[in-house]
Formats: structure tokens, sequence, C-alpha cells
């Protein structure tokens, strides 16, 4: 139980910390009957969970002096090595294993990337709307957020040339930008070529770190791969985050980190006091499922599964929510996009229209407002009520 008056021993890293809004998802998405478009949870049908229980077994009956030992912080060499053949094959970023940390979800990533980077009261861009688990760990790291516009390609780089500008002019500097180059969460939005390279152009010139999340680029459903923007960086002023959550399995908590060795090792170095090492057999997992071909084609058969999903969603938006005539209310849905998040695609008379129709089941929308505010809550609609309760 916590005495009255103890609040000022707590560190200034504790106190600018905020609740996840992930946390209050959880809470409801477990729900029974409960059909959650809230957050990117990705589909168990697709979690390839005999390939996983034979690697185990196998693993464990061969190896188990070595998978259920500790691991070196950076990462087994072995799947670093594989990492960098993966990331030079798929997304044209040339590094070594020196260049690569074995994280425990992207998220503690991102964590890192704010230990070793942000100072408190440092500025760092953001989109918005944006990730709220990155803007939460700058807020860890007690740094400010300020934002800039999404539109329909991306982050707005004018908007960010302008705003830094005006902080150069006031005397003022900012410390990095952090952005999701693909796939936006939660726009769906894809960072176009010209405007990476103008991120990377304006981070040379203001002095900036980019911290270039990328946990959907795997996710490509049509088009071609954009170059990430670490690739078309040459002042090693990027760091770029990978995850396994959307392509492998989310609860082995395994990904992966690259940027300029001398900012790894310092990620190194923080990550040996949190939690020494990522899970030792997990990365063996991982290991083996690369080495099998098996990535690669899990690959390809999430990408079919979630276009079937994108396609009928958009379907059904178009079936149930047709276009309104009312003046006061927008016009309907936009093109499709190539993506697992779709809130682009929706309109604020929709929400509304959730609150006056009886629904058949329980569901779990998170407007992309709230991507906009520090904490927010997700809005539930019960077929009991018909109406929306923050709960």
């Amino acid at each position: 139980m916590v005495k009255p008056g103890m609040d000022h021993l707590y560190s200034k890293s504790a106190c600018c910390a905020v609740p996840s809004a992930i946390r209050e998802i959880n809470k409801l998405v477990d729900s029974p009957g409960m059909k959650s478009l809230a957050g990117g949870w990705p589909d168990p049908a697709v979690f390839p969970a005999k390939d996983i229980v034979r690697i185990t077994n196998e693993q464990l009956s061969k190896h188990a002096d070595q998978v259920l030992q500790y691991g070196t912080t950076e990462g087994l060499i072995e799947l670093r090595q594989e990492l960098v053949r993966i990331s030079a094959d798929n997304y044209g970023i040339e590094c070594s294993p020196d260049h690569i940390l074995v994280t425990a979800g992207s998220a503690q990533g991102m964590d890192l990337a704010c230990r070793i980077i942000v100072n408190p009261d440092d500025i760092m861009f953001v989109g918005l709307p944006t990730y709220f688990g990155g803007t939460g760990a700058i807020m860890a790291a007690c740094g400010k957020l300020q934002g800039v516009e999404i539109d329909d390609d991306g982050m707005n780089t004018r908007h960010l040339a302008t705003q830094l500008q005006a902080l150069k002019k006031s005397g003022k500097r900012a410390k990095g930008i952090y952005v999701i180059p693909n796939f936006q969460n939660p726009t769906g939005t894809t960072l176009s070529l010209q405007r990476r390279q103008h991120l990377v152009e304006l981070a040379e010139r203001y002095d900036l770190v980019i911290f270039e999340d990328d946990p959907y680029g795997d996710l490509r459903f049509e088009g071609r791969h954009l170059p990430a923007i670490i690739s078309l960086d040459t002042g090693g002023r990027v760091i770029h985050m990978r995850s396994t959550s959307k392509t492998f399995a989310p609860g082995l908590r395994v990904a992966w980190t690259i940027g300029p060795p001398d900012m790894i090792r310092k990620m190194v170095v923080a990550k040996q006091f949190v939690d020494v090492a990522t899970n030792t057999l997990a990365q063996y997992i991982l290991l083996e499922f690369i080495r099998s071909g098996l990535l690669e084609k899990q690959i390809k058969l999430n990408n079919q599964h979630y276009k079937r999903k994108r396609d009928f969603i958009l379907e059904q938006l178009e079936s149930h929510f047709p276009e309104p005539t009312s003046p006061n209310r927008c016009s309907g849905i936009i093109p499709p996009v190539d993506s697992l998040f779709l809130s682009n695609c929706l309109k604020p008379w929709m929400l509304q229209s959730c609150s006056e129709k009886p629904l058949s089941i329980r569901s779990l929308l998170w407007p992309v407002n709230r991507f906009l505010s520090t904490i927010a809550e997700p809005i539930h609609f019960d077929c009991l009520t018909r109406s929306p309760a923050n709960r």
C-alpha cells in the first residue's frame, strides 16, 4: 500500500509515463462475444502453431542445454546473420550483425532508443495521429511531443520543415522524429518516396535522429515496396525497428533493431540492465523458422489472409454505411487501402451511426481522434444498449 505523501520519491521518468491505452483494449478484447476492431491484433487463425510446436520439441530434445541458457544481449549471432541477409534481400538495408540488436518486441527497441537519445524536455516530432506506444515511450523518457499532420502520403514533411525552422528561429531545437513509414498506425497511409528522402534531408540539416518504426512493412497486399528510410540515410541518423509480431507470433516477443554500430552498442548496454537478453528459446525457434524457408511462406500466407479480411470489411462498410445525403455529413468511404489499418476509410458520421443502430454483436472500436491525445479510451458498443460506453 502506498503511503500518503510519498510521491516526491518517484523518479521523473515514473511521473512522466502515462498508462498505455493497450491495457484498456486488452480488458475488453477478452470479453465474451467481443469482436475487436480497436487494435492491430494479428489473427490467431494464421499463427503457425504446428510448426512452432514441432520446432520447439526438436530444439528441446536436441539442444536443451543451449536453448534454455542465457543468451548474449545482442542476440544470437546465427539469427543476426540471417537478419542481415533478410534486411539486404527484402528491404535494401546493407548492414552487418554489429548493426543489429534482437529485442523483446519492437516496443523494447523504441524504449531503448528513447533511453539513449531522448533527454527530459527534448522535442520529438510525431505524426498526428500516430501509434500511442511510440509516443508513450517518448513521454516515459520525459520528452516533449510536437505533432505533424498526416495526410494521404504520410507525414507531411513540408509542414515538418516549417515547424523545424520556427523552432530554430525561437532559439530551440528538436532531437528527433518518430515515424511509421509503411501503413501507418492508425491511418494506414504510406510515406511517399519523395517524403522519405525529404525526411533524411531534414534530419541532416537540423541534426536530428529518425526513429523508423516498421512493424507492418511486410504486410503489403499489392504494389511495390518503397525503400526503408535507413537505406536512404548516409549520415547514421536512423534507428530502424522491425517486428515479427504481425508475420510470425506476437507472443514470442522477438524483434530487431538496425542502426549505426555506436548507437546499437549504447542500446545493448541499456538492455543489459533491463532484461539481460531476449528469450533464447524464442530466438532459436525463429532462427529455425527462417532457415526452413517458413517465414517467407508465412508472410505470403498472412498477406493473402489479411487482404481477404480487408476486402470483406470494405464490402461491409459500403453495404451498411452508404454515402449519406444529409448536407451536414461528409462523403463516405475513401478508396481501399493496402494495410491492416482502415481508419482513413471511416468518416466521423459512421461512428455516430453505430450508436444509432442496433448491433448484433458486441464490438470494440478505436476512433482515430483518440490517437491525438496522450491517454486514450476505447469506445465500446454494446448490442443491448445500442450506445457507446467508455469503459
